[in-house]
């Protein structure tokens, strides 16, 4: 059986994902797993049998396992309860002046009286000054939170982020309601660990200036939070960034690099070969055992075994092995970024790269240096615009210059640690050379990060376009002989692949429909008009109130990106809140926006200023629209303005809110409102001087008890309401509210609670569904 491991991987992989995307009752699930063992028995003097017996085994081991890890939550019982727990701290995630973030093990959790013995993995939030250590025994009150799922589609799950790596609730405290209670509870392997990680840290500070040792640390451990956020983006722009990951690299340098050290000391071959093994594996320790070290450990392990019992060593089932090895012990790491991009490299490093230099057909060293490095950009392309939406466009060159360097600067980072347990002095003129090394690899990073045209933005593919353009890398490097297969599968795969093509063009081209899109972007409002798929517009972008986090960054320019829309033909912007247009400023620097609407404005707000800057920089007209004014978008899809009046009086309104611009859009004769924050003053205006008879209404500011009330909502008469809303300390939607909407028997659509709304609008009908319901 040739390369048997791939007859265990990918219908292990499939049942893995068919585990995590279907629940079938476990009873069910054993007798079809009992029955392939028996078919199994039954087929062994037949081979085909018995292969076909085998993989259907291995696909529901696949999918027990990960059923067992989805289904149904041990701790449900916990979520947005306030707890007292005591753990011990395993791992510093984040630290600064007022907030840090930790894995903690707990001992025990405490719920209403009741103390439950839990050993469980946690993902600890602190508010404010008080920083803990690794080892750290600790005690603690805080409200638990089940980890969010991802409620835009095609964005970040961290839920299932957090699941992979066993952590299932997240712990909220304050500073001040935690207390230390011991030290140093850390085991043997633990605590050691923990002293080299110190050490390297030392030496590098010591011995480096700070950028060069935040690089040369960010490298070695594997932790790209030790870089400053410049420095970290000038290694993406250029392509370089998965040496800021610890991956198969470092262990190919570690081992290369000590096979050399042992073969100039002339010891044993076989010696050497099992000290390297132990040192390679004490590294993966040493930084927690990322995927792509453990790949790369694996089949450095598979082949130095191989080369000393002198068996024939075959990559490729070497890698299938190694995934299948690790997805056994941890299903879900099939959903990790690291973990695919690890073996999709590896694999296509090893199967392309021959195929490349034989269709180059030029025996040059430079072209022999960059085959490998084509393989591995042309294997994990789909990958990296799957996940990342763009591909470096000088990542061909960046790595022949830089990869090189950066792996010299690696060796001599090691060394240096090593050295300066030896003499401290000689440590500190190698550093001077390593100093050296750096600046100048800063130096040419800085160069190419200045070149227009870096990287190329690409949509999310479909998974159907993921599979025809491995089809076609395939076909095209020879693994599949086009010209050999029979007819039939020829006919099968040209029709297939004209009606996926038909059907996308048709898709694209053929709709007459008005897709609205509410995004959950926390406490704001951000809705996306899409008109044939030709036209798009924004009304607000959303905001965040507080925090860090970043609603342009984060949710909104991705999601748009991985649409596939990098132009807007309009932004309407309610009011000058940051809830509803702060994230602006980020599409204007990246997208295409062709004009912005406001209704008013407002030289006193800092908002308002720094869009009007942005907008004039890159030349975006700013258009006022108040009442009456409309905008035709095709012949049956219009905006309408129905306030404020032109001739408004802003000093009136102290609060922006009631400024905000009212809109109704007219898709084929069905009419849906939004109202930005308006309050009831402002709905009286809009009730008495508008006969509008509505079918949905964006709910005004967000629920709140200042709005809807009983006679706006008996003048639009709205069948549906939706409400952008998160957490918030408003009350937000208020309980008064929601009990009107009930009474006028209005539907109520939540983004807190159904994640991303749409609504599809044909010239026919309408319909409105949630995301997490959907």
């Amino acid at each position: 059986m040739k390369r048997p491991f791939s007859y265990f991987l990918f219908p292990y992989i499939l049942g893995i994902y068919f585990g995590y995307k279907f629940h079938i009752a476990t009873k069910l699930l054993l007798i079809g797993l009992l029955l392939s063992v028996v078919l199994i028995i039954l087929s062994i003097s037949k081979e085909k049998l018995f292969i076909y017996s085998l993989v259907l085994s291995v696909f529901f081991i696949g999918y027990y396992n990960t059923n067992s890890i989805m289904r149904g939550d041990r701790l449900d019982f916990l979520y947005d309860n306030k707890v007292e727990y005591t753990g011990i701290i395993k791992k510093e995630i984040i630290k600064n002046s007022s907030y840090s973030k930790y894995v903690l093990i707990t001992d025990y959790i405490k719920i209403n009286g009741t103390t439950y013995h839990i050993k469980e993995k946690v993902l600890l939030n602190i508010n404010g000054k008080k920083t803990f250590e690794e080892g750290d025994k600790i005690k603690g009150v805080g409200l638990v939170k089940r980890p969010k799922v991802n409620t835009n589609p095609r964005l970040f799950n961290y839920r299932l982020y957090l699941k992979t790596q066993n952590i299932n609730l997240i712990i909220y405290s304050k500073d001040y309601s935690i207390y230390l209670l011991s030290k140093n509870n850390l085991n043997f392997l633990e605590y050691n660990a923990q002293l080299i990680r110190k050490k390297f840290l030392n030496v590098l500070d010591m011995t480096l200036s700070e950028e060069n040792s935040s690089i040369i640390k960010s490298i070695i451990l594997g932790k790209s939070s030790y870089l400053n956020k410049d420095t970290l983006n000038s290694f993406r722009e250029v392509g370089v960034s998965h040496v800021l990951a610890v991956s198969g690299l470092h262990v190919g340098i570690i081992s290369a690099f000590f096979l050399f050290i042992f073969a100039i000391l002339q010891l044993d071959k076989r010696l050497s070969t099992i000290i390297t093994i132990i040192l390679i594996w004490s590294y993966g320790y040493i930084v927690e055992f990322p995927p792509s070290v453990l790949r790369a450990s694996i089949i450095f392990t598979v082949l130095m075994a191989s080369n000393l019992t002198l068996r024939r060593y075959d990559a490729v089932n070497s890698i299938l092995f190694s995934a299948f090895i690790l997805l056994i012990f941890k299903p879900l790491w099939i959903f990790n970024i690291g973990f695919q991009l690890s073996f999709v490299s590896a694999l296509a490093l090893v199967l392309f790269t021959k195929r490349i230099e034989s269709l180059l057909n030029i025996n040059n060293k430079i072209i022999n240096m960059i085959s490998p490095i084509l393989a591995v950009q042309i294997g994990i392309l789909p990958l990296l615009s799957y996940h990342f939406n763009n591909i470096s466009l000088m990542a061909i060159i960046t790595n022949l210059i830089l990869v090189p360097i950066l792996s010299i600067s690696v060796i001599g980072g090691f060394i240096l640690i090593f050295i300066s347990s030896l003499n401290i002095n000689i440590a500190l003129f190698l550093g001077i050379l390593l100093n050296t090394i750096l600046d100048f690899t800063r130096f040419l990073i800085n160069i190419f990060s200045k070149f227009p045209y870096k990287k190329l933005i690409l949509p999310q593919p479909l998974f159907e376009s993921i599979i025809y353009y491995y089809l076609a890398v395939f076909i095209f490097l020879g693994f599949i002989k086009f010209d050999l297969l029979s007819v039939k599968i020829k006919k099968a795969f040209l029709i297939c692949t004209l009606f996926t093509i038909l059907l996308m063009a048709s898709y694209i081209t053929l709709q007459s429909n008005v897709e609205i899109e509410f995004l959950d972007v926390g406490q704001g409002d951000c809705s996306l008009i899409n008109v044939n798929n030709e036209k798009f517009f924004l009304i607000d972008t959303g905001g965040s109130l507080a925090g860090e986090f970043d609603i342009g960054e984060n949710i909104l320019y991705p999601y748009l990106v991985k649409k596939g829309i990098f132009a807007l033909d309009g932004v309407f912007i309610s009011h000058f809140h940051e809830d509803h247009c702060e994230a602006l400023s980020k599409l204007i620097e990246r997208l295409k926006i062709r004009n912005i609407f406001i209704s008013y404005k407002n030289v006193k707000n800092d908002l308002y200023l720094d869009i009007i800057k942005k907008a004039a920089e890159k030349d975006i007209p700013i258009k006022i629209l108040t009442r009456g004014d409309k905008i035709k978008i095709t012949k049956n899809v219009s905006f309408e303005v129905l306030y404020p009046n032109k001739d408004i009086n802003k000093s009136k309104y102290e609060n922006e809110n009631n400024l905000s611009m009212v809109l109704l859009l007219d898709a084929y004769g069905k009419k849906v409102l939004f109202t930005g924050d308006i309050e009831s003053e402002v709905e009286k205006i809009v009730s008495s001087q508008n006969n509008i008879d509505i079918d949905i209404l964006k709910v005004p500011h967000h629920g709140s008890n200042t709005s809807s009330t009983e006679e706006f909502l008996k003048s639009v008469k709205p069948e549906y309401g939706i409400i952008s809303v998160g957490i918030n300390y408003f009350g937000h939607p208020s309980e008064e509210v929601l009990k009107r909407y009930k009474k006028h028997n209005i539907r109520i659509y939540r983004t807190d609670k159904d994640g991303l709304v749409t609504i599809q609008i044909t010239p026919s009908k309408y319909k409105i569904y949630g995301f997490i319901n959907n």
